[in-house]
């Protein structure tokens, strides 16, 4: 349970968490679903690439889902959205990316 959570209230009546775990990224859970796949492969060894084709496609997959959602959000919050960007500036990593 957070207590006294941060949120930006839009103009449609939802909230956008600006803090605990999605004041730190955007899709941080994406980061732990990435950090799980990658952690299939590594588990696995080096010999070969089969194993690492999962979180190749998979982060693929993340980042198109992201852009697409980030286009819909942008849509249909407006300036609420610029303001969410701006307070939680990171997608998956905080401070690179």
């Amino acid at each position: 349970t957070i207590h006294n959570p941060t949120y930006i209230e839009t103009e449609h009546g939802n909230k956008l968490l600006t803090g605990g775990w999605w004041g730190i990224a955007r899709k941080i859970h994406y980061t732990a679903d990435l950090v799980m796949a990658l952690s299939w492969g590594l588990i696995a060894g080096f010999d070969s690439f089969i194993p690492y084709f999962y979180v190749t496609f998979f982060t693929a997959v993340l980042i198109h889902r992201v852009g697409r959602d980030h286009v819909h959000c942008k849509k249909k919050y407006g300036s609420d959205f610029d303001e969410y960007c701006r307070q939680v500036p990171y997608v998956f990593i905080p401070f690179i990316f």
